[in-house]
């Protein structure tokens, strides 16, 4: 027989970037967290309790995003904190999780989020594990070998991608032409076109999200680029949006990514045939990336028993080992946080990101 602490559910923060700027990856983040705890609990839950998802929208506000999580583990007494979507609120909120002894699964890309203290866990890789797979694809694989910079410089993730790109591809033989900062809110980008038109460039490589990297390749495109020029992206920019949005000046672009519709496994055709029937439309790398994300978090939870407590369910996250996911090479594994699962390098090709030969 149940005891009642046994019979409560677990509570379950998401803090996702529903609506502004960063909604693009929130709402997919939601939805496939949504996605992974309703599977779980439909299989009984863990140990028998049902998860108790309690989902916050932060509006892609640093300060919005510190105030829910304060509300997530006083109020919410939160197990476990799935969330921010993004990597500067992360590195914000890490403190607060740290000081309240919190356990947090973060989107964050980069390791910066782990330096507060051992209560802020990461679920994707750093920029310095998959960025240098598209600079060696370029040297390798393609002719590139003078590229200019365009990267957000208010997004610590986007600019550990770009340097990590550079670095490598400098050390190969590759010039770096120029270094271009923008910020999130830029829209115009017709003067840094007219720049970058008049440089002798083989690729433009852009650190920004999809939604902006698009805009800024149409008015490179508007401005006079050659089309033999290149695109290289992040995972970033990885969208629907961005393909939609770029068009034609997609074609051929470059990036690098955990995951691409159409794996031929059993764990990703089940997820994309249940994402197309709980949400109705495919899945995009969000998506999967949450869906990932959560399946790791449930293991945490799964890992710190049947009553568990923030503290187990920190210590059942150190002790997670060959967790299966929808991306990179399908088993997450980390070293003191430090998470591992590999990537690969997509090209555009007829409107869609494959798997670059």
């Amino acid at each position: 027989m149940a005891t009642a602490a046994q019979a409560q559910d677990l509570p379950v923060v998401s803090i996702q970037s529903s609506t502004g700027p960063v909604a693009f990856a929130g709402v997919g983040y939601q939805r496939g967290i949504r996605l992974a705890v309703e599977e779980a609990n439909a299989r009984g839950g863990i140990h028998g309790r049902k998860i108790n998802l309690v989902e916050r929208d932060s509006g892609s506000d640093k300060g919005q995003a510190i105030h829910l999580v304060s509300q997530a583990i006083d109020r919410d007494r939160a197990l476990l904190v799935l969330g921010p979507s993004t990597t500067t609120d992360g590195v914000a909120v890490a403190p607060v999780f740290n000081d309240k002894k919190t356990p947090s699964l973060s989107f964050a890309t980069s390791d910066a989020v782990l330096k507060p203290g051992p209560w802020m866990m990461k679920f994707q890789q750093a920029p310095s594990a998959i960025a240098p797979l598209s600079a060696r694809y370029a040297l390798e694989k393609t002719s590139i070998r003078k590229v200019a910079f365009v990267y957000d410089r208010t997004n610590e993730g986007l600019i550990e991608y770009k340097n990590f790109f550079r670095d490598p591809f400098k050390a190969g033989g590759g010039t770096v032409v120029a270094e271009e900062a923008v910020v999130g809110s830029d829209a115009n980008f017709l003067p840094l076109a007219t720049k970058l038109k008049a440089l002798d460039v083989d690729a433009v490589y852009i650190s920004t999200y999809g939604e902006q990297a698009a805009n800024i390749i149409v008015q490179l495109r508007q401005a006079g680029m050659p089309e033999k020029v290149r695109y290289i992206g992040t995972i970033a920019m990885v969208t629907q949006k961005f393909l939609s949005m770029a068009g034609a000046g997609a074609e051929g672009a470059i990036a690098v990514s955990d995951y691409v519709a159409g794996m031929d496994r059993p764990m990703n055709k089940a997820f994309e045939a249940g994402f197309k029937a709980r949400w109705g439309v495919e899945p995009d790398n969000w998506a999967a990336s949450a869906y990932s994300l959560a399946q790791v978090g449930l293991a945490a939870l799964q890992a710190a028993g049947p009553d568990p407590t923030r503290e187990a369910v920190r210590e059942g996250f150190h002790k997670l080992r060959d967790v299966p996911i929808v991306v990179g090479s399908g088993l997450w594994n980390h070293k003191d946080r430090i998470p591992a699962y590999g990537a690969i390098v997509l090209t555009v090709k007829d409107g869609r990101f494959v798997a670059a030969p």
